[in-house]
């Protein structure tokens, strides 16, 4: 069974949709144990079926152990239902607290990026969007290292959700961070390497809307798994956009729904299907990439 970040997640998502507790349960436990650092958000996802379950109790010291670790979570975070009846058993603050170390994370914040070099001068530079969810940076630097010609600029969102995950809420904020990036990327590998923005789910669609309304001067967008809507406002239509469906069927559709629109408007945007996509990256990353980008950015 894999234990990849986004694969993992994917399946949690999955069996949420469905209703399957226990299958998200054991999907969350799963997550904090491959990926230690991912612990805290699985606690949350925990404690949220413990409380749906009826074990609201159970589900508070869940927390509480989390919090004792030095975890934290946003306030959107712990306003989830799901967790609506473990407050009242709150006695020891873990609420409170929790707020108060994220507030306090959240104002030493700022938005940061890892390059990763190939060995030999770059064919391109990717500039991947985490999504808003659970995203080790090593998943993210192993999946971009298969491509073996290409560098990439991960960045990390300065906008937090809990311990080691980061988000995209605030749109015009993603934006500028995204640009800043960019400009770094640039300013690291120079102006004569083709540049492309790539994101998961959240991150791909800010990739597709830096891309095309000239925020990032990008020569194409590639997007995993997002939930896309036309666009008020397109500067760009030059560059190539590609769109890996996933997820629910309303964000296969939504994607669908984009690229028939696009195309409208003299955007060349093609649609790439992989077989058990879900809300995650390609399972056969390389493969599937192969004469992507080539394609974006002939």
């Amino acid at each position: 069974m894999t234990s990849r970040a986004d694969r993992l997640l994917a399946r949690l998502m999955e069996a949420y949709e469905q209703g399957a507790l226990t299958e998200v349960d054991a999907a969350a436990s799963q997550l904090g144990t491959a990926h230690p650092e991912l612990q805290v958000w699985s606690a949350y996802i925990r404690a949220g079926v413990m409380a749906l379950r009826g074990a609201p109790e159970a589900g508070l010291r869940l927390l509480a152990e989390a919090v004792e670790r030095g975890g934290w979570w946003s306030p959107q975070l712990l306003a989830d239902p799901a967790l609506e009846t473990i407050w009242p058993l709150d006695r020891q603050d873990v609420r409170a607290e929790s707020e108060r170390r994220w507030r306090a994370a959240q104002e030493r914040a700022e938005v940061s990026w890892e390059l990763i070099r190939p060995d030999t001068p770059p064919s391109a530079v990717v500039v991947s969007l985490h999504g808003n969810g659970p995203a080790p940076t090593d998943l993210f630097a192993s999946l971009w290292a298969e491509l073996g010609s290409c560098a990439a600029c991960l960045v990390r969102s300065p906008q937090l959700a809990a311990v080691g995950v980061h988000e995209w809420r605030d749109h015009d904020r993603a934006v500028a961070d995204v640009r800043t990036a960019a400009r770094a990327a640039r300013a690291e590998f120079g102006p004569e390497v083709p540049l492309v923005l790539a994101g998961l789910g959240a991150g791909g669609r800010i990739a597709i809307e830096a891309t095309l309304t000239g925020a990032v001067a990008a020569d194409g967008a590639v997007a995993f798994a997002p939930n896309l809507r036309p666009l008020g406002t397109v500067a760009a239509i030059e560059p190539r956009i590609c769109i890996f469906p996933g997820g629910t069927p309303a964000s296969v559709a939504s994607c669908e729904s984009f690229a028939g629109w696009a195309r409208t408007r003299g955007i060349d945007c093609f649609l790439r299907y992989e077989d058990g996509m879900g809300h995650a990256f390609p399972a056969r990353f390389g493969a599937a990439m192969e004469g992507v980008l080539t394609s974006v950015l002939r």
